[in-house]
């Protein structure tokens, strides 16, 4: 049992008040510090969080890859096109803004977006011309529902060759269209690739 004695006094005087006031002004900037520290670290996920989400959801897909000679009695394709389309969720997209890292084993070569309107013509040297197939073809912006190819020529690909195709986005993931040429062409001009 414990008791109390009337005549128990606390200490109180300057000292102790100085202490008291001391300890709250280290609370005080301790808490500021983690407040600050917090909110801080609060805004930088928060960014993390969208350039991820950007990342993952601003994505091309690559519907088919396919080659082109001009006729049978030619040994290689000499055309290179990539049918691509938005991935689920991913925003419009810049395609003049994309470029297009080709390598066949030996040599790699970047294409960059060619400008000019493609009227059954081909590209430029280590340009790329889009075609749409489904869509507005505003521009070079591809939206959702969209089905566009990408053609560039310069391949020179022989039958059993691998080459690699990666397509760069200006923001998202880059994305891969590799493919490996079929042991003969035969009599086809146009050749399924991937």
């Amino acid at each position: 049992m414990i008791s109390f004695r009337s005549q128990d006094r606390a200490e109180a005087g300057v000292g102790t008040l100085i202490v008291f006031i001391a300890m709250v002004l280290v609370a005080a900037v301790a808490a500021a510090v983690l407040i600050g520290t917090t909110g801080n670290l609060q805004a930088r996920a928060s960014e993390t969080g969208k350039e991820a989400t950007e990342e993952v959801s601003s994505n091309l897909r690559v519907v088919s890859v396919h080659g082109l000679r001009a006729s049978a009695a030619d040994a290689d394709l000499w055309d290179c096109q990539v049918d691509v389309a938005l991935a689920s969720g991913a925003p419009r997209m810049d395609l003049a803004r994309l470029v297009i890292r080709y390598s066949d084993g030996t040599a790699t070569t970047h294409f960059s977006y060619d400008s000019a309107p493609l009227a059954n013509a081909q590209p430029a040297a280590a340009n790329f011309a889009v075609t749409w197939i489904r869509g507005s073809g505003t521009g070079a912006v591809i939206e959702s529902g969209d089905l566009v190819t990408l053609h560039f020529n310069g391949c020179d690909l022989p039958p059993r060759a691998n080459a690699q195709v990666t397509l760069l986005p200006e923001s998202g993931a880059p994305v891969d269209a590799d493919f490996r040429t079929p042991s003969t062409y035969g009599t086809d001009t146009t050749v399924e690739l991937r």
